[in-house]
């Protein structure tokens, strides 16, 4: 056909024209909006004003799944010394004991001590376990918060509220508020990118944009292999760049006659944008997730190690103006999760502390030697923590389980102070004490930092306007430097 027939335009079947050409997550917008003479600020992730100046532009947001322990962490608690082997039920009330996970029996819990060992480290005097030698050497960097609650010791829900500020899923995540408030930097790249190791209990719901279109929720790429692999986004090779062009122009034009019929569905236009920007990262994702054009010396510094990669890849995101990253770490069967038959908390925590703490520390290193680390905010984050006693009726290796009273979780840059501890849990480590921090005010703070108003940030959907905090949540402007 030497033409284009928009009367057989609008007969075409969509789903088939479409099927198969998907990018897997979403993200892209703008290359088509060139060409036909539309403005760069048409596209849905335009860069956006904030409601006020910024502290941070940019956030890595480090998520540890399957709930670290705040006392073989970060929460220092001696006097648990004293206290080891007595009964549980003795030091804590039926009310307490009966608000955690609901699958676990504590009858017979016998309080347990920190099972490694803890020193002060840099000017600060920083709490930090053996564990953790590399970060301890970095502690300067951060604002430690030891005094976070939230509502649910439930894995699935635990992390979907930690990243979305609901019990239930179907609400749009952090990255998805994120990016829709500021949108992106770099128009050949998402907003979002969620590095994910593997599906974890809390699945999509942690990434996804819920009711937000869906531009806004995450591309995913997939370490599991240890590489960098997004599917969907080679170009097949029988196709040549000019080519894919033409399809990309023809397809516009039939979705544009589409969207003319159906002008209120977001996924639609989502879907639409993908396309586009899946052909601009052909151009300039495979670079950047080349390591190899980084020194040797910088290599050195995260270490040859999957999840010291992934640090790497961040930091080169956020510097080619990805809005904001999330690494996923220990997705499969909750890495984290340190009971009893899961290995051990023994194992379990020294093994995933060995497996992230070069890199870590590296990233907050590396972005401050760039000058990158006062723009872009690093969060290191968890579901939940661990009780001060061991789990009834345990099997060979001792264990903690779920508590979501009191736990800690840290930030690094973006506008917080440095070398700084807030808050405190009691005597036991149980319960947020002194300046509790909830989910909600935890959000409303990172939002701040990047200069949103959390109750201003909102999104109407069936007949009311929702925000990621709901109705609560406060400005923890302590943790401000």
């Amino acid at each position: 056909m030497s033409s284009f027939d928009e009367s057989l335009a609008r007969r075409i079947n969509r789903r088939r024209c479409l099927g198969g050409i998907g990018l897997g997550g979403i993200a892209l917008a703008g290359l088509l909006a060139e060409e036909t003479g539309a403005s760069p600020s048409d596209s849905p992730l335009a860069t956006k004003q904030p409601h006020f100046t910024p502290r941070a532009k940019n956030v890595i947001f480090l998520f540890m799944v399957g709930g670290a322990s705040q006392l073989e962490t970060f929460d220092h608690k001696p006097l648990l010394k004293k206290y080891a082997g007595h009964d549980a039920v003795d030091l804590f009330s039926d009310e307490e004991l009966n608000g955690l996970n609901p699958e676990k029996d504590y009858s017979n819990s016998k309080v347990l001590q920190p099972v490694f060992s803890f020193k002060q480290h840099g000017q600060c005097g920083m709490w930090v376990s053996e564990i953790f030698p590399h970060l301890s050497k970095v502690v300067d960097e951060i604002t430690m918060i030891n005094s976070m609650h939230a509502a649910s010791s439930i894995h699935s829900v635990g992390q979907i509220l930690m990243h979305t500020g609901y019990l239930r899923p179907g609400f749009p995540s952090l990255g998805a508020w994120v990016t829709y408030g500021l949108g992106s930097e770099n128009r050949n790249m998402p907003g979002f990118v969620a590095l994910r190791d593997a599906v974890s209990s809390g699945g999509p719901a942690m990434y996804r944009s819920g009711f937000l279109p869906g531009t806004y929720q995450a591309t995913v790429i997939d370490t599991a292999s240890g590489g960098f692999r997004l599917d969907h986004l080679g170009r097949q090779k029988f196709v040549s760049s000019n080519q894919q062009r033409q399809q990309l122009e023809l397809m516009e034009k039939l979705n544009s006659l589409h969207r003319e019929q159906h002008a209120t569905q977001g996924e639609l236009a989502a879907r639409i944008d993908s396309f586009e920007t899946a052909f601009r990262m052909q151009g300039v994702a495979p670079d950047l997730f080349d390591l190899s054009r980084e020194s040797e010396s910088v290599r050195k510094l995260y270490g040859d190690t999957p999840f010291g990669n992934q640090c790497l890849v961040a930091r080169r995101l956020v510097e080619s103006g990805v809005r904001f990253v999330e690494i996923f770490d220990g997705s499969r069967r909750r890495q984290w999760d340190a009971h009893g038959n899961r290995g051990g908390l023994v194992k379990n925590h020294r093994t995933n502390a060995a497996r992230t703490d070069q890199g870590i520390a590296a990233l907050i290193t590396d972005l401050k030697s760039k000058g990158l680390l006062d723009d872009t905010l690093v969060v290191w984050a968890t579901e939940f923590g661990r009780t001060p006693f061991e789990e009834a009726n345990r099997e060979a290796k001792i264990g903690r389980g779920h508590q979501h009273y009191g736990f800690s979780m840290w930030l690094a840059g973006g506008g917080v102070k440095s070398g700084f501890t807030y808050g405190a849990t009691d005597e036991f480590g149980m319960h947020a004490v002194e300046n509790p921090v909830s989910h909600h005010d935890f959000h409303a703070t990172i939002l701040h930092l990047l200069g949103l108003n959390h109750e201003e940030l909102t999104y109407r959907h069936n007949g009311r306007d929702f925000r990621l905090t709901d109705v609560h949540g406060r400005v923890v402007h302590d943790l401000l430097a």
